[in-house]
């Protein structure tokens, strides 16, 4: 198993803060960050450069949050031209920096719009991945649907809805968030129903979506570690939760927690 952690945008763009945040989640145990795909887009060739030699410290195995919010998904408006060329550009910068998994969420972009049909969203949903596929194929990078809760978004709010979305494609299938799956009150039967379409994981603490710690009240994580482990996975967990810390030191000390508390979760 391997740990990582969901960086927020501005550690990417703000270069001394990237640098001390990303010295101490490695110092603190993590094995890779998460990094959001979409302010990578903005970042000049100096800027990626020095992001590489910052990846030296903790590498990049993992991205999310895969579109520019202002881009249009789904409905009317749907720019597949850009889309397409947006995928065309970021997917093999993604392999560059030796992303291994890329996470499709962007759930105010994915939304069913007022007015439109869940069968017509749905369809340039598909149409997405299917494009996805083409250039995830080219490089080498596999990309999972998540499921997100119902408050941020009203389509694919479920591993099943995120299966069948991506239902014949070889470079697109699913993953589950642990807190998304908590807030929709939902169970993990439709993971057990198709675990080979398991390909990634967020968690966060239920109540407050928090970093792990030793000392949350561990029967929240129960049916997601009884899971985790029934299924053998053995691939990448990411934590996309906030910290309670705001000191440096309290930082540490809080990040050094959460990877004892996952270790002590799965082992």
């Amino acid at each position: 198993m391997r740990y990582g952690y969901c960086v927020h945008p501005d550690y990417v763009t703000n270069e001394s803060e990237r640098l001390a945040f990303f010295t101490t989640l490695a110092q603190a145990g993590f094995d890779y960050v998460e990094l959001p795909l979409f302010t990578l887009s903005s970042l000049t060739q100096e800027e990626l450069t020095h992001l590489k030699k910052t990846l030296e410290i903790i590498p990049c195995k993992a991205c999310n949050v895969f579109f520019p919010w202002d881009m249009k998904l789904v409905g009317p408006n749907m720019d597949m031209g850009g889309i397409r060329m947006y995928l065309e550009r970021m997917l093999p910068l993604a392999a560059s920096l030796g992303v291994e998994n890329l996470v499709f969420g962007n759930g105010g972009a994915r939304k069913i719009p007022d007015g439109q049909s869940r069968e017509s969203i749905w369809a340039d949903l598909r149409k997405i991945v299917e494009e996805m596929e083409i250039h995830a194929k080219k490089a080498g990078i596999p990309i999972s649907v998540e499921p997100l809760n119902t408050t941020e978004t009203n389509i694919i709010n479920s591993y099943g809805e995120a299966v069948a979305l991506a239902k014949g494609l070889s470079y697109v299938s699913a993953m589950v968030d642990s807190y998304h799956t908590a807030a929709n009150k939902q169970t993990y039967d439709d993971v057990y129903e198709t675990p080979e379409a398991l390909w990634h994981i967020h968690t966060a603490y239920p109540t407050g979506r928090m970093v792990p710690s030793p000392e949350d009240e561990m029967a929240l994580y129960s049916d997601f570690v009884q899971m985790v482990k029934a299924l053998d996975y053995d691939g990448k967990i990411s934590v996309e939760g906030a910290l309670r810390a705001t000191e440096p030191k309290e930082v540490m000390a809080e990040l050094k927690a959460c990877t004892e508390t996952l270790k002590m979760l799965f082992g």
